[in-house]
């Protein structure tokens, strides 16, 4: 049955309970994914401190709303907590309004159905089938389902995120997609087809059991216990077949399915720290920049580090550089290097090319505390090239890198990787409970079949109508003619071909 049918007994209320707890649920997935949005944020300034000492920023911006990180840690914490409590609570008061009505309208559409109906419906089974069918409606109208939207929420939004922040480890991390769609179907193949089975077996031994109690006497006189119990076992072993069947295909399907986030992340990580370990190596670049001094001299300088780390900004030697600088400028000049101090010439990589303006070391201000000449008033400009304008933005230096370089693009961080990997995670955890709430919707549109059909049957003599003549008086006589009948369950068994009978009234 579809959708619609399934919430055929839901009034206005229940659909606008639904209405409200859909998007609750889609916003707890949301908010689920989106602290990473501060995450990175505090990620960044970690990454800043370990550069250039400075102290890690205590507030978050959201457009023009700033406020303390811990804020709004505790700010998407309660809200998704608030919109969790909303959701499942009026899922749950929707469906139990509505499970409700299904009970009322099946005892009826039971009490209501002819002898033929029992006919072709064992009614030692009913009540086996009443609670498994029930049950089972019941949770795909609960918050097992509607759980849904919160995972696909959660889904969409990491790996938008995942996409934001670094797209080919997204990429990469795409192509082993296929392993959790293939544990879900496996899982949905086998609840889907192996369920009915289980239900079957139970409620062919729930039979046996029910008459053979019926009838305990007569099995006790006649020695039927033996009989009774190896028919009994013979319908639950059927049973345990196909649940032992279900269980290991569910079991393979749900291997897989949470095994593939981690392949997933294996392969984020893999390929992150390979585009990693390009930005920080293999693409590499010594800088000469020009000195311009009020004196009117001007010079070009390489960068001096300390010799244990040439990688790191926070290593720069302007000891040496301005002892290099003084080399320079004597009269006549005595060219040095930085080897010449014990030092190595700071190396930029693509990480370094990111924090040359920004890490507020090499600006302006920091290099004229270092008083080239006495007679020198005004700083020099670090980044200008020689026969190049200055580079004064981080933007226009990462471009001059990328050009020296090879020409790639630089913009691979080790938070945007990490982050973009915990957005998958989020994402992929997301798509793997993804199964569970549809393999429940859809057994209980497969078990609404049945208790709909039951219930949407009108017999042709139907108890409850009030259709048709009303006999003012009744005398008591009853006359058949020409009856032709054979029972629903042996239609091509005629039990009765022109039967008349005739009993007056009294007899």
């Amino acid at each position: 049955i579809g959708l619609r049918q399934l919430l055929q007994f839901a009034t206005p209320l229940d659909y606008l309970c639904l209405l409200i707890a859909v998007p609750c649920a889609a916003g707890t997935g949301f908010l689920q994914v989106s602290i990473l949005f501060i995450f990175g944020a505090l990620l960044d300034s970690l990454g800043s401190t370990s550069a250039t000492g400075v102290l890690v920023p205590e507030t978050f911006s959201l457009g023009s709303w700033e406020m303390p990180l811990w804020f709004w840690f505790v700010f998407l914490g309660f809200g998704q907590w608030l919109l969790c409590t909303v959701y499942n609570g009026l899922t749950d008061t929707a469906k139990e309004r509505m499970i409700v009505r299904y009970k009322l309208a099946y005892v009826k559409a039971i009490l209501r159905q002819d002898i033929g109906w029992y006919d072709t419906n064992n009614p030692l089974q009913l009540s086996t089938r009443i609670g498994e069918g029930l049950k089972t409606i019941e949770e795909a109208l609960s918050p097992k389902a509607v759980i849904l939207f919160e995972w696909l929420a959660m889904a969409v939004t990491g790996w938008a995120l995942c996409f934001k922040y670094e797209w080919r480890v997204a990429l990469i991390i795409l192509a082993c997609s296929p392993l959790v769609l293939l544990g879900g179907a496996l899982m949905g193949y086998a609840q889907l087809n192996g369920q009915k089975s289980v239900v079957d077996g139970y409620a062919e031994a729930g039979a046996i059991a029910t008459e053979v109690l019926g009838a305990v006497r007569t099995v006790a006189s006649l020695g039927l216990e033996t009989l009774s119990a190896s028919r009994y076992d013979a319908a639950l072993h059927k049973a345990q077949r196909a649940g032992i069947k279900v269980s290991l295909l569910v079991g393979l399907g749900m291997a897989i399915l949470f095994s593939s986030p981690n392949v997933m992340m294996g392969a984020g990580l893999m390929y992150g720290t390979s585009l990693l370990k390009d930005a920080r190596t293999e693409r590499q670049m010594q800088h000469s920049f020009l000195v311009r001094t009020a004196g009117g001299f001007n010079t070009t300088l390489q960068l001096c580090a300390k010799p244990c780390d040439e990688y790191n900004l926070a290593n720069a030697d302007y000891n040496t550089t301005l002892a290099l600088y003084y080399h320079n400028t004597l009269s006549p000049a005595t060219p040095r290097s930085c080897a010449d101090f014990g030092a190595k010439v700071l190396t930029w990589t693509c990480f370094t090319a990111d924090l040359t303006v920004s890490s507020g070391l090499f600006d302006a201000d920091a290099w004229a505390t270092l008083s080239f000449s006495s007679s020198d008033s005004s700083p020099l400009t670090f980044l200008e090239v020689p026969g190049q304008p200055a580079l004064l933005d981080d933007a226009s230096f990462r471009s001059y890198f990328e050009q020296q370089t090879g020409g790639w693009t630089c913009a691979v961080l080790p938070a945007a990787v990490l982050l973009a990997i915990f957005a998958l995670q989020n994402g992929a955890q997301g798509l793997a409970n993804v199964g569970q709430p549809v393999n429940i919707i859809a057994k209980g549109r497969q078990a609404g079949v049945a208790i709909l059909q039951t219930i949407r049957r009108v017999p042709a003599i139907d108890s409850f109508s009030t259709a048709g003549a009303t006999l003012d008086s009744v005398a008591g006589a009853i006359e058949v003619v020409d009856v032709v009948f054979a029972y629903p369950s042996a239609p091509e068994r005629t039990v009765c071909n022109g039967y008349t009978l005739s009993i007056g009234a009294g007899q």
